[in-house]
């Protein structure tokens, strides 16, 4: 799927949405071969959470790297936070209430980090080339922990975090029940 078509779309249709104009939406994208093509509805739904209009799923915010970063861990954490999620989330979204406004960073040093950390619900901010070796924790914009250790205890402990924010912040869903 190619960048030109979800910039050209998203820029088209975003400015529409945000006046209120429209109530159905799609983007048409070009197929990479053998492509997917429930890319497209992908693209409308990231549309869609993007300008305030309807949440689909846990929004991940990840550093975009820059010189301070020279390891690839935060973008290894990140892949695998919005891979963790998007595994969890059909049970979160059958048990859990609003699990789909969610909010989580990864950021990768402190220049940015502590600031989109505080902002989502759950940040992690990784340290940069030359940081210390620690990783402050934000929980609805409080430092509540630092976390140390290798990738995979890392990534562990984050998904801890994660799996206990949804457990206690969201309410359970009431069980359907059918009269007969």
């Amino acid at each position: 799927m190619g960048a030109k078509g979800l910039v050209w779309s998203a820029s088209a249709m975003g400015v529409l949405l945000n006046e209120g104009i429209g109530d159905t939406i799609r983007v048409s994208l070009t197929p990479r071969p053998g492509g997917d093509r429930r890319d497209e509805v992908y693209a409308a739904c990231e549309l869609l959470q993007a300008l305030g209009i309807r949440s689909y799923a846990p929004s991940v915010t990840a550093c975009p790297g820059c010189g301070r970063t020279t390891s690839s861990t935060f973008q290894e954490l990140a892949e695998r936070v919005q891979n963790y999620v998007r595994d969890r989330m059909p049970q979160w979204k059958h048990t859990y209430e609003g699990v789909e406004t969610l909010t989580l960073a990864v950021m990768g040093c402190v220049v940015n980090g502590p600031g989109e950390s505080k902002a989502a619900n759950i940040g992690i901010s990784l340290p940069g080339t030359g940081e210390a070796p620690h990783c402050p924790v934000f929980v609805d914009g409080e430092h509540v922990q630092t976390i140390r250790g290798t990738y995979e205890e890392l990534s562990a402990a984050f998904q801890t975090l994660i799996d206990d924010y949804v457990e206690t912040r969201y309410p359970k869903k009431s069980p359907v029940t059918i009269d007969s």
